[in-house]
């Protein structure tokens, strides 16, 4: 039904008297642009495919190797403008599995000077590493302890503000039914740059995130390490819990060709009322520094970055390391990636990562290597 409705939605933006008649652009990567005014509508979207291939028990189930490959996104999204105070988006994600997922499908208000409104279905205001759009981040994947504490999408309204060097936003969002009720969930992000301009970035931000668990579990503790194919993860699955809580702190520094960025994470599972279980502390890190070795910059914009723009026509080649730790409850997790990116242009990027992973869980040592490939499309 959703990709019926996206379907109907695309369709009759593109056959409207607007595409009909306004002044119409398309630029690689940017999707297909129509102007009438001041009305305004783009269609794009991104493709994503990958291939895993891992060995050792850190990503295998027992000490053996294994390889997989998936469509890892493919969206299509329509987004528009009228005026200067009103836009809206509504984007969809095709599974492999023929299933297709709403992503996107919010209105903005920004029609006054000190906020701006956002209501439906939207990203969650919580770390720096999950506010880079997916299509932007320099690893393949992004880090256990940002993919454990990720609020996702849910229905809900935010407040936010953005500028050069200042951002600030909260939500309050739909995070499933707890007994016949809404199990509310709360993010805010507050970032500074005391530094921004063309060649220089100095980045700054932290967060919170407070979240009643529907269910009274926390499903997302358990997380492989940093590759999505992977067999094995590290956490004992759901934690019996009544909410969530979870803090973090950010820093990024880009100086030409160099950037570097690391954030923080600590949370706690309180317990069920009466269950004397205990509350489960849960934490992690990740640390990233790149070089981009044709001498391009990675773009700064609102409080996140944006993926290399190659200046040339023979395109950009970036190479990077992260550190990435992560610790759900007594389990504990290390992984380090060794990466490669080439920029062909603004619309595809091929991506190679090499994964050296340690995981401890239930006083057992596990370990392994994995190498992910990705072929990335955007338009």
């Amino acid at each position: 039904m959703k990709l019926k409705l996206l379907a109907v939605a695309v369709a009759a933006a593109i056959s409207s008297p607007v595409f009909a008649e306004g002044e119409t652009n398309a630029k690689a990567s940017k999707g297909f642009t129509v102007n009438d005014q001041d009305v305004t509508f783009t269609v794009g979207g991104r493709l994503q495919f990958d291939y895993d291939w891992f060995d050792g028990d850190a990503f295998a189930n027992g000490d053996t190797s294994g390889s997989d490959s998936e469509l890892r996104r493919s969206r299509i999204f329509i987004k528009g403008k009228v005026g200067k105070d009103w836009e809206g988006k509504l984007q969809a994600d095709f599974k492999d599995n023929g299933g297709t997922k709403l992503a996107d499908a919010y209105l903005k208000y920004k029609g006054w000077d000190s906020v701006d409104v956002t209501l439906g279905n939207f990203n969650a205001p919580f770390g720096l590493e999950e506010n880079v759009s997916s299509k932007d981040i320099t690893a393949i994947e992004r880090s256990m302890a940002s993919g454990a504490f990720d609020p996702g999408r849910d229905y809900g309204v935010q407040l936010s503000k953005a500028s050069k060097d200042f951002t600030w936003a909260i939500a309050v969002q739909d995070a499933g039914e707890e007994s016949g009720n809404v199990a509310t969930q709360v993010t805010g992000r507050l970032t500074f740059a005391p530094i921004v301009s063309k060649d220089e970035v100095f980045h700054l931000g932290a967060g919170i995130q407070k979240r009643r668990l529907a269910g009274n579990n926390y499903d997302g503790a358990d997380q492989r390490l940093d590759v999505h194919l992977a067999d094995e993860k590290v956490g004992a699955g759901s934690i019996a819990g009544e909410s969530l809580n979870v803090y973090n702190f950010e820093i990024a520094y880009a100086a030409g060709p160099f950037h570097a960025q690391a954030e923080y994470f600590d949370g706690e599972v309180t317990e069920v009322n009466g269950s004397m279980t205990g509350d489960t502390d849960l934490s992690g890190y990740y640390a990233t520094v790149g070089y981009i070795l044709t001498g391009e910059s990675r773009p700064y914009k609102n409080g996140v970055f944006k993926r290399v723009t190659p200046k040339g026509k023979d395109g950009a080649w970036e190479v990077f390391g992260r550190w990435s730790s992560y610790e759900p409850g007594a389990d504990e997790a290390e992984a380090l990636t060794l990466g490669l990116n080439y920029y062909a242009n603004t619309a595809v990027r091929i991506g190679l990562n090499y994964v050296m992973g340690d995981l401890t869980e239930g006083g057992v040592d596990k370990d392994g290597n994995a190498l992910s490939v990705r072929f990335q499309y955007v338009f």
